[in-house]
This record gives C-alpha cells, structure tokens and sequence, in this order.
C-alpha cells in the first residue's frame, strides 16, 4: 500500500514537525469536537469524534501540544482548558462571539509552554488584542497571565485575522485588516483599507517570547504601518483573511460591503506576502466580487479556494458556491477559476485545513462537515465527509497557523525496496529541479514530472531539492523521511496445512500462531506484527484479523497473512500479504446413497452390468463433493472397513441377484485413519409393458395435399393405460431405442408413414411399438359450370328453379355415380359438414336486383367416406313477359282485367300508363301500388266514371332500370 504525505519547507522544519500536532484537536460550532489522531501506530481511518459542550456560531480558536493533546480552546471572549472548565482568568477577552475569525492561538518561540491568544471584535466594532496563556499556572492546565491579558494592538479591525511562520526562525507574523490610520489607541477614520502584521518575536536562548506592540513597517508604503488595499476592496468586515502555507500568499475576503455600503466592496483579493521580513505587496488582484467569506489554500499553496454566499443561514431559497484557482501561474490565476460545487440551501462558513490535508467546510445546522480533496484540478465536494454527532456544525471552524499544513513536495511509498516517488507542488511551473536524495543518489531533472528513488536500506534520509521555476526563481527545500524496512511473508510448512474433522462437527480449530514462524524466517519479531484476515483486501487494509484458534469449517479456505512494520505509520505501505489454503477434511462419510439401477435387456434375466467407476460421481455428491477423498468398492462391510478386496473397477460389475449389496470406502487421503464406508444397491428394473395401438385411418382435408395433423398424444392412453410412463413418438425405431429426435406432438403424416413409440418408466426403464397413420385420399371432383334458372310453363313467376341434377355429371367428374353420393349446399361450412343438403329441384324466391348466388356441391367416397368439394354459380334471369293484346271486363270472370304476368313479381320499380286516342292518361299504377286494369279509369277527366268505351288503348311500362327498354304498345278493351 502506498499512501502519500507532505514533506515542509527546510526553514519550516524545526518548528514544523511538532507545530502540526498542535491541529491534531478541533472544538467549534454546538457540542462539536474532533480529534485528528497524532499517533501514525494507531490512526483511524476517520477522525475521532467527541462531544465539547461548547456552543460558537463562529471564529473560535484551538490548540494541542506537541504530542497532539488537546490544551485549551476559545471562543473569543472566553477560554476553556483541556477538562472542558473555564480558565480562572480566563473570561473577558475582547474577541467578538460572532467574528468571522474570533481568535487564533500562536505558540510562543522560545517559551516552552507559553502561548497567546489574538482576538478580533464583531462586526468591525472590537480591536485586535492578546493575552498570554502559561501552561504551569493552575496545576498545568494553564491560565491567562494576569496583566497580560486583552494588550491591544490595533484599537479597531475587521473580524480578520491570520498568523504564519517568519523564514528560517520560530517566529511568527500575525496580520489583520483595519484602517490605515487606526493605532492601539485609537480606531482611525475612514474604511478599512489597510492590511498590517506583528511579530511574535523570541529571543533565542534566553527563554524569552513576546508580541511586538508595533506593526511591522511596510517598506512599499514608506515604512508606514500599514500596507493600503486597493479602493475597490476597502472596508468589508465580514469574511476570512488566509495565508498560504508557504506564506507567500495572502487572501482577504468580504461577505458584505462594511460601513462603506455598495456591492462593489464584496470580493476576494489576493495579494503577496513575504514572511521573511512580514511585507505586503501585490497589487490586489480581484478574484471575485461576490459575497465570499470563507478561503483557505492547499498544502502546496498551489490551489486556492473559497465559497460565496450572501446567506447567513441556510434556507430553502438560500445558495452557496465554492470556486478553486490554480496559483501556479500568476498571469492565469483568473482564468483558471473553477466553480465546482453549486450547493442548494447551503449558507456561508470558513474553510479550514486538517491535518490529513483536506480542506473542511461548514454546514450550518447540520451534524456533518464536508470536505474537499484540494491537491487536484478537479476537486470535488463531498458534503457528508465527517459526520460530527452529537455535535453541529454552524458557521466557524478553528484557525490555525497556517504553516502548520505548508509542504512543497510529495513522497510516496517510504519502504525499503520500493520505488520511492517524489513530487513538487506547481508541477507547471518547475523548469528543474536537482535532487539529493540522502543515501548518496542524486538526480537532475528537466521540466516537471515525479522523481523516484529506491533505497536499499531502511534509516532516516535529509532529502534535499534545488528547484528552478520557469520564472527563473530559484528555491531549496529540505526534508528528512525515514525509510522503513519492508516485510516479507516467507512460505509456510505445507504439512501443517491438513486437517481432519475427527468428530464430524463440521469444523476444526486450528492454531494460527504455529505458522507464525514459519512467516517471520529470520526477520525481527520485535519489528514486524503478524496477523491472519480472511480476504487479500482484509490483509491489506488491516481489517478483521482472524483468531489465533481459528475455527475452519470443513473444505478449504484462504487465510491471508499480514507482516507489517510496526515502527512505521499504519498508512505508509511497508508491509507484505500472502497466503496459504488450510483444509479440513470430514472424516468421510455418506448415507442414503440412491440405488444405482439399471434396466434389464430383452433377456429379461435380471442381471446386468454395472459402471461402478462412472458411479462414483453420484457418491461424491451425495457425499458433498469432499476434498481430498479416494474411494473403493468392497463385496462385504468387513472388506470395506479393513480395505480388503477392493472391486476392479476397470471393467464392468456383473450381478448375481437383483437386489445385490456392495460397499463403498471414503478415504481421507492425507489422514490415513480418516475413512467411512456405506452400501449401495445394486438393482436391475423390469421392462415396462407397453400396448400397441390401432393404425389410424383419416381422410385427407383441406388444402387436399395428401397430408394431415395429428395429435399423437391421443394415443398416449392407448400405448400406456397406466398413465404412469412417459409416451413420446418417433420417426425411427433407433431414434425410440435412443430418445433421439422425438417428434412434435402435433404432427404432419403425407401418405402412409409407420410411428414408433417409447414407453419409459420414472427410473428411465423403456418399452417400444409402432402403428400406422394413413392419409386417406379425397375424390376428385369436377367444377360444375354456371347455372340458369327455368324458365317455362311450369314455373311460378315469383321464383326460380334450378334443376340441380344437371350438374351431376361434372361434378362426379368421371367417377362411379354407384360408388359416390352428390349432394349440393348454400353455404361451405354446411357441405364440409355434410348438412341442410338441398333438394335436386331448388327452388328460390324471386328476388328483384339478385343476379347471382354461390352453390357448392360434395362429392363423398361411399366406402372411405372421404369427400370433396367444388361451388358454382346460380344465374337468376327474368323471364319473359307476355302482353295480352286485349281484355273484356264485364266480371265473367274470364280476362277480365289488363293482366301482365312476371310484371310485378320481376320488376319492383315500373310504372304503367295507360291512354285514349286522344293521349289523355286514363290509368295509371305503379309496383309500389299496382292494381291491374280493369276498365274502369283512375286519371283524367273520366276517372271513376264507370268502364271506358270499347276500342284501343295505348299503354307505356317504364322499368326504371337502366339495364331494360320500356315498353309502349296497346291494349283492345271489348266487352
């Protein structure tokens, strides 16, 4: 495992190995506290979290020892030692409660166990103090130094302030923003526009630390105090001032306009920092001119982040962003701006860096913290990061000396025999770098890009850096690593790897620490821990170790050894993971192994025989498929338990009785006294009987193709009455013998086609018959031409006849009229069923405006009783109408009316007019009201008037069918 660390400045690194455990414990927000573990033995992979009692909604200050022991906290305005008590002195600080950064605590330079606390008030209202705290006073839990307490610097700042480390010295500057004219006396005029710094100063030697009463002079500003801001910043009181870890650079950040007013106050400006001699400079450049309150840097200084948020509490409504540059190169700063997470009902907070190199955000009102991965282009935001019950989070976080987390390059992987990695922080910006490694190897490079060295032997190396920036800045950097010795996992005695269940409970306690040994070799015990997981990620990882008596159930496992070097950090890598396979073996044993059957042969005799080797599959199954086992047959249970006169399996076992008994022995093959033994059965099944069924006669229907469907399971109770076997069907009497190919149950037969059937029993046992299918052929039959109706003195004029006989012929279409019947039909389903057959002599309504209708005839096979159909088409023609030329209407009944046969029964929509000489209609009638004409008038002048006078009529039918000419001609009225 590899796991990357950040290696400081050289003029950082007496100060700076224990100054980051003075982070290792947080106390902010309600209740909440976290400790990052110090020590590298027993870290977690989370940080431990702790409920405080203490309540802050913002800025709050919090320091640990050397050791990473948490020694007081506060809030600004009142200071809490390790027990949680509120110091004797300690109450009345000056800092505000609601400040954005109420305190920092800085470490005095010389004076062992000296501390002072810096403070800022609310809202721009309080002045920048300090008190000193000594550790030794009130039995060593520390308390404020009477007269020592609220020495005030600056008499009115904002809620700002932020410390860093002086080069190549133990001191420290610490800095805030105010007015340029205000004094520890007097709060100035005007806006805060004006940056300033004090040292921390030691005397070396003498014991001696304290804070300069006057700010550091600004050469670029005259010597001046104070280092002006540019007057698109001035004035914000609310929001972070940040130093990087390198202290080079330094970030002042507004979430509100001050006293001034106007947006254009809100922001994020950037400027130089030197902390070799505490000076100001750059020109401000304007990051962003939002509401930003919390900023905080990477470890390397190279990436900056902060978050904007008007909010002060989270709503519904309510937004907060967080945005990273890339400082690596100053020209590109803004173009680098990254606006990565868009947090929805987020409000504002501080941002703060921990010890493992993540930055942490504030969520207010929640139980988490959230945090990014800084060291990357491509940050990303994780809002459950920590989850900090019983505390919550609301909108501070503690400040730290920002030196504290400051590293310039990266090392990966610090154990003896590896590649060892080297990385530089602004990789982009490195033209060279020439390393020295410490064990004599050293290294030039061109241009950016990871380094690597492996060392031979483990110790403690200085490695040192001389880099070359594009710039053509030059910097030297130093760092001492240790290299620790690497574990190797020697092989282990594979004869202490077996096993035996001796009491069949399942599992067997195996020693683990035997193997111990064996893995050490003759690496140092004292050096290396041991330990057993159950998975390769367990190993690893150092997860759940296995009992020294492990408890292996039977088969075989894994178990992964671990052999890791205790004097390195947990998360370094110098450690090795191997395996070995334990197995636990039953002392075999099976039951209820199922008879081995076989069917007997068309002998019948009972006796067959057996595969006992290709049984041994079914055994070992039944067994549970036990590692490690051989088997044997035996005749006798007395053979099988003194392994006598072992069955050659090589050749096939013939019985002597159906059923015969034979034993088999389980052998454990690595514990010679590990054995079972149990019977098999030795059976050999009847045939089943099996009946064969009639032969299938059937006629061939439509389309007439010589073919048919049949569903062959209909003879299933035939082949089998029991029901109890299993009937399919086959083309072949091999493929039945086989159970190859067995046909679909709905099956096509062409002609004659013999099936072959297979009966087999439950146990597999099988019986064979056949039977017939045949297609029987349907007639042929003739298509019989259209047909007219009759039309002559024995037909009704309200019908048609068809004399269907005459169809006959054609229809029999040369077969015997003897040995077939005809018969004819309306419709097709009636002559495919063979029902409602129709007289020879049809006769039909007449039906005005039917032309034609469709009849289909059958012919049927009188023996087979297979049949045939064909239609044909009936013809319904009008007959021919006869007009009389005369009539005598004097009610003798004998043609006494104007009688048209087939007038009205053929045409449904003619009119008749009738007219005297003169053209005058005198009668008229239609088919809708016809009434023949009888003399007498029913138009015209004489209409009703008694009978006409004797003589000639004319008359007009009008049909009213486009198809048939009317008729005009007359009529002889006599009496």
């Amino acid at each position: 495992m590899k796991k990357l660390f950040l290696l400081t400045l050289t003029f950082l690194l007496s100060f700076q190995i224990n100054a980051q455990l003075e982070s290792s414990w947080w106390v902010f927000g309600d209740n909440a506290a976290i400790e990052f573990n110090p020590n590298p033995q027993n870290r977690s992979t989370e940080p431990f979290i702790a409920g405080s009692g203490f309540m802050q909604d913002e800025g709050v200050g919090t320091i640990s020892d050397d050791n990473g022991n948490l020694l007081f906290y506060t809030n600004g305005s009142t200071v809490w030692n390790r027990n949680g008590a509120i110091m004797s002195n300690g109450t009345g600080l000056l800092g505000g409660g609601s400040a954005t950064q109420a305190a920092i605590i800085v470490k005095a330079p010389e004076t062992s166990d000296v501390y002072f606390i810096f403070t800022v008030g609310n809202a721009g209202n309080g002045p920048l103090a300090y008190s000193r705290i000594e550790m030794q006073l009130s039995g060593g839990l520390g308390d404020i130094v009477p007269g020592v307490k609220n020495v005030i610097l600056m008499d009115e700042c904002a809620e700002k302030v932020a410390a860093t480390i002086k080069t190549n010295s133990n001191n420290a500057y610490v800095m805030t923003y105010a007015r340029q004219n205000g004094t520890s006396t007097n709060p100035g005029t005007g806006n805060f526009n004006s940056l300033f710094a004090w040292e921390v100063r030691g005397i070396p030697g003498t014991g001696i630390s304290f804070v300069n009463a006057s700010p550091v002079p600004q050469a670029s500003n005259g010597n001046s105090a104070n280092f002006p801001a540019l007057a698109s910043e001035n004035d914000g009181d609310r929001g972070m001032l940040r130093v990087s870890p390198d202290g080079t650079k330094l970030v002042v950040a507004h979430q509100n306009a001050g006293f001034g007013g106007g947006t254009n106050q809100t922001g994020a400006w950037l400027y130089d920092f030197n902390p070799g001699n505490g000076q100001f400079g750059g020109a401000g450049l304007r990051l962003d001119n939002g509401p930003v309150y919390g900023v905080e840097f990477s470890p390397s200084s190279q990436y900056l982040y902060h978050d904007i948020s008007s909010s002060f509490s989270p709503s519904a409504t309510s937004n907060r962003k967080l945005v990273q540059y890339d400082l690596c190169e100053e020209t590109n700063i803004i173009a680098s701006r990254n606006e990565f997470a868009d947090i929805t009902g987020g409000s504002r907070g501080t941002l703060q860096l921990g010890r493992d190199g993540k930055i942490y955000v504030t969520r207010f009102g929640t139980s988490f913290l959230g945090s990014i991965d800084p060291e990357t282009a491509t940050p990303v935001y994780n809002p459950t990061a920590i989850d900090i019950s019983p505390g919550v989070s609301q909108q501070g976080l503690p400040v730290f000396i920002q030196s504290n987390f400051a590293s310039s390059f990266t090392v990966n992987d610090q154990c003896q025999g590896d590649a060892t990695d080297f990385q530089l922080a602004c990789l982009p910006q490195v033209a060279a770098s020439v390393w020295n490694f410490g064990d004599g190897n050293t290294l030039s490079v061109t241009g950016p890009g990871i380094v690597q060295n492996t060392y031979a032997a483990a110790g403690t190396y200085t490695v040192s850096v001389n880099v070359t920036n594009v710039s053509g800045d030059v910097r030297d950097f130093t760092q001492d690593i240790t290299i620790y010795e690497n574990g190797i996992v020697d092989p282990v005695d594979t004869t202490l790897l077996d096993y035996c269940d001796d009491d069949n409970s399942g599992s067997e306690i195996v020693d683990l620490t035997q193997f111990t040994a064996d893995v050490l070799g003759t690496q140092d015990a004292a050096t290396f821990n041991i330990s057993y997981h159950p998975t390769q990620t367990d190993a690893e990882m150092d997860t759940n170790p296995l009992p020294d008596n492990y408890d292996v159930s039977v088969g075989t496992v894994q178990v992964w050894v671990r052999i890791a070097n205790n004097t390195s950090p947990i998360d370094d890598g110098c450690s090795a993971v191997a395996s070995f396979d334990l197995t636990v073996s039953t002392t075999p044993s099976v039951s209820n192994i199922p008879d081995f059957e076989l069917c007997d042969d068309s002998s019948e005799d009972g006796i067959e025989d057996f595969d006992l080797a290709g049984y041994l599959s079914v055994i070992e199954n039944t067994a549970g498929n036990p590692v490690d086992v051989s088997y044997t047959y035996h005749p006798t249970q007395v053979d099988a338990d003194m392994n006598t006169a072992a069955i050659d399996t090589t050749v096939p076992f013939t019985n002597t009785t159906s059923p015969q008994i034979v034993f088999v022995r389980l052998q454990n093959t690595n514990e010679a006294d590990c054995f079972g033994t149990a019977p098999i059965s030795l059976i050999v099944q009847d045939l089943p009987s099996i009946s064969t069924p009639m032969n299938i006669e059937v006629c061939d229907d439509a389309p007439l193709d010589g073919s048919s469907d049949f569903i062959l399971s209909d003879q299933d109770n035939n082949v089998d009455p029991t029901g109890l076997n299993t009937v399919s069907y086959y083309n072949s009497l091999s493929d039945a013998d086989s159970g190859n190919n067995p046909l679909p149950n709905t099956y096509n037969v062409t002609g004659s086609e013999e099936i072959f059937v297979r009966s087999e029993t439950p146990d597999g046992c099988f019986n064979t018959t056949s039977f017939m299918i045949t297609v029987q052929a349907a007639p042929s039959i003739g298509n019989a031409p259209d047909l007219t109706n009759i039309c002559d003195d024995s037909v009704d004029l309200n019908q048609n006849l068809f004399e269907l006989s005459v169809q006959d012929d054609i229809i029999l279409n040369g077969n015997s009229a003897t040995d077939f019947t005809i018969s004819y039909y309306t419709t097709d389903a009636d002559a495919q069923a063979g029902v409602n057959a129709l007289p020879t002599t049809y006769v039909v309504p007449f039906q005005a405006g039917t032309t034609s209708d469709l009849l289909f005839a059958r012919l049927e096979d009188n023996v087979t009783g297979c049949f045939n159909t064909s239609q044909f088409t009936i013809i319904f023609e009008r007959c021919e109408i006869i007009f009389p030329e005369g009539f005598s209407p004097n009610n003798d009944g004998i043609n006494d009316t104007f009688s048209i046969p087939g007038l009205a029964e053929q045409y449904d929509n003619f009119s008749l007019q009738i007219f005297n000489r003169n053209g005058s209609v005198v009668y008229e009638t239609a088919a809708s009201n016809y009434v023949e004409f009888a003399g007498i008038p029913n138009s015209g002048v004489l209409s009703g008037d008694g009978l006409l006078p004797t003589g000639v009529y004319f008359y007009v039918i009008k049909y009213n069918d486009a198809d048939i000419e009317d008729t005009a001609s007359w009529v002889y009225i006599n009496y």
